[in-house]
């Protein structure tokens, strides 16, 4: 009952397309009106229509497709054998827990998480059941054991990046999101005023973006570098002015004396910090390494958000050597979650104060109660090196899965290495390196993402329509792009159609994509060629009530005026993994090709009213030059036009 009075409250001020959308299951359970049950009964016609049918999926046609993939990629690192006994949850018949008969499954999200290896999680489940181990924070036996573990993974988290102590240290966190929740609270940007600056790629997670507030309150200036909405890469022009000191071509920029009530004026001079993804979480544009060197030669330092890229590629940090990295250990091996790290330059920790405030168990090397009536300056001393930033226990006992992860990967890779040499005829010798190059991991990703691209481009409508909005660069290339590719379904009009109910029919065929904007807001701006005034109206126009009614009611409200303009803001991801076969891939393309029999109409007009957003934007801004920025806009009245 309280699930439907929600549902209902929320339909007095949304529409029913948001439900579509958001919640398209509760969807055909509320309606109960005449007009209600016309959409119901529409709604799931389309569910029924999406999907694999007899006469559109054939096996036969599936194994010609993999010969001529294969004659196309000779060299593809075929691990056929590790996906029957490490991945056989994906490819399983039978609910384990129920032991009814069940569809396989047919995985597409693996930026969001990669899918744990059975070997690996054995082997970390033998070593952890088999190992007494005791709370770090102690020189007992246990605990000795424990910390052992601690600094193999540590060790083995470097050598991943092929590089070691002497260069790096490992601070242990939740997720990435906790690592750059570090660099927020901590990085020293020095004296208010004095040169201090944040620079921002606007293709960034939230968890990165949300450093801006904690930097503007230190006294820094917040610049974002804009992406190229063709390429969604950062623009190169306005990358290189920004990073050379010229904020002007900063899409937006703060200052911090447009912040109220600034709390900190530390001394000393000012830092400046460059964050941006090495792959991006949503476009998979790996943005070029090359800024690192390019951004610390100009007196910038750098962190780099390496949790999309490290599950399939390599970041050797003996050649790019970046001051501070974010990673999530789960989205490299599936297993074990719940923890991430913070890498940092040993040369750079110094910038990482923590002086002040909270402080807990394991940061601290001295406090008193007494003493702190006395003297509330000398009362605690913090720890030393990264044991400050380290609160309360560590994950202990999950580092055996940290330490296992590594090595499985590494084992994953020499498969395809030696199955490679075995085509060329060559002998191969594992032990030439000593850290995981990733190669055939990264080529066999990089294959497959191919294939998808290629066939998602070739699907029309009869009218001569595409079925398939492929954002970004919609042909791969090792240096530019990874395995994630975000797309929008079109109908035969050339609208969109809701990611939501294509979500939907996915999972009633066991396909796991992902919908929505996955928490990096400015890509999803880019590639509708939003800016700063548009959106800026957006906000303004929306009542206040419907903002306090639901958290999430901005994001939708600003999406239901883009969807009146002919936009979408969010979208149907689509990622590949060492485990996606050709099998999951071909699959996926019949799926795709059968959404060409749905008919997408909403033919009621009630249906397709919207709340007035009070903002009409130009129908002719999708033909824009990359290059227009917000200089290029007019306001007129209640018209923002292009």
């Amino acid at each position: 009952v309280t699930l439907i009075l929600e549902q209902i409250g929320f339909a007095i001020f949304c529409d029913p397309f948001y439900f579509i959308m958001r919640r398209s299951s509760t969807l055909l359970k509320l309606f109960s009106s005449n007009d209600g049950e016309e959409l119901q009964n529409h709604v799931k016609r389309s569910l029924r229509q999406g999907g694999f049918h007899e006469d559109n999926f054939s096996e036969e046609v599936m194994r010609d497709a993999y010969e001529r993939f294969l004659a196309k990629n000779p060299d593809f690192p075929a691990l056929n054998s590790l996906r029957e006994t490490d991945f056989s949850q994906l490819d399983a018949t039978t609910n384990y827990e129920t032991g009814k008969e069940k569809k396989p499954e047919i995985y597409f999200d693996y930026t969001g998480a990669m899918q744990p290896g059975k070997s690996h999680v054995m082997r970390a489940a033998e070593l952890q059941t088999g190992l007494a181990l005791g709370n770090p924070h102690s020189s007992n036996q246990t605990s000795t054991m424990a910390t052992q573990w601690v600094l193999r993974a540590e060790k083995a988290v470097l050598a991943h990046m092929n590089t070691d102590s002497s260069e790096y240290e490992v601070v242990w966190t939740p997720n990435a999101s906790g690592a750059c929740r570090l660099i927020a609270q901590w990085f020293d940007f020095g004296k208010w005023g004095s040169g201090a600056a944040l620079a921002i790629s606007a293709d960034n997670h939230n968890s990165v973006h949300g450093i801006r507030e904690e930097a503007l309150k230190r006294g820094a200036e917040v610049a974002y570098l804009p992406l190229d909405p063709e390429t969604l890469h950062m623009n190169r022009a306005a990358a290189s002015s920004i990073l050379t000191g010229d904020f002007s071509k900063a899409k937006p920029h703060l200052k911090p004396s447009m912040i109220p009530n600034p709390f900190s004026k530390k001394a000393g001079s000012g830092k400046k910090l460059f964050a941006f993804p090495l792959q991006s979480n949503v476009s998979g544009v790996k943005h070029s390494l090359d800024w690192i060197p390019y951004a610390q030669e100009r007196g910038w330092l750098v962190m780099a958000d390496a949790a999309a890229f490290m599950p399939t590629n390599f970041l050797d940090l003996s050649k790019y050597k970046p001051d501070f990295i974010t990673m999530s250990f789960y989205k490299l091996f599936g297993h074990p979650t719940g923890v991430g790290a913070l890498v940092v330059r040993q040369e750079k920790a110094h910038l990482l104060l923590r002086k002040e405030g909270w402080f807990a168990g394991g940061t601290i090397a001295f406090n008193t109660v007494a003493g702190f009536g006395a003297d509330r300056e000398k009362a605690h001393e913090m720890a030393p090196g990264k044991d400050r930033f380290e609160e309360g226990t560590v994950n202990y006992a999950n580092f055996i899965g940290v330490k296992c992860g590594l090595d499985y990967l590494k084992e994953v890779n020499n498969t395809g290495e030696h199955y490679r040499a075995k085509l060329d005829g060559a002998a191969w010798d594992p032990s030439v390196t000593g850290y995981n190059n990733m190669k055939s991991i990264t080529l066999r990703v990089r294959q497959l993402t191919n294939y998808l691209l290629e066939e998602l481009n070739t699907i029309h409508y009869p009218n001569g329509q595409k079925l398939v909005k492929v954002y970004g660069r919609s042909n791969i290339d090792d240096a530019k792009r990874g395995g994630t590719i975000p797309i929008n379904i079109m109908d035969s009009n050339g609208d969109f159609v809701p990611y939501g109910l294509i979500e939907e029919m996915a999972n009633r065929h066991h396909i796991s994509i992902r919908t929505g904007c996955f928490c990096n807001p400015g890509i999803h701006e880019a590639y509708n060629f939003l800016t700063v005034k548009e959106v800026g109206q957006v906000l303004a126009s929306m009542p206040d009530q419907l903002r306090r009614l639901d958290s999430t009611h901005t994001q939708w409200e600003l999406n239901r005026c883009l969807n009146n303009n002919k936009k979408m803001l969010g979208c149907i991801r689509i990622s590949v993994g060492f485990p996606t076969n050709f099998d999951d891939v071909y699959r996926l393309i019949v799926f795709i090709k059968s959404l060409l029999e749905c008919d997408w109409s909403f033919d009621v007009p009630k249906y397709k009213q919207r709340v007035d957003c009070g903002v009409r934007l130009s129908q002719q801004v999708e033909v824009r030059k990359p290059q227009a920025l917000v200089d290029d806009i007019m306001v007129v009245g209640d018209t923002i036009q292009i």
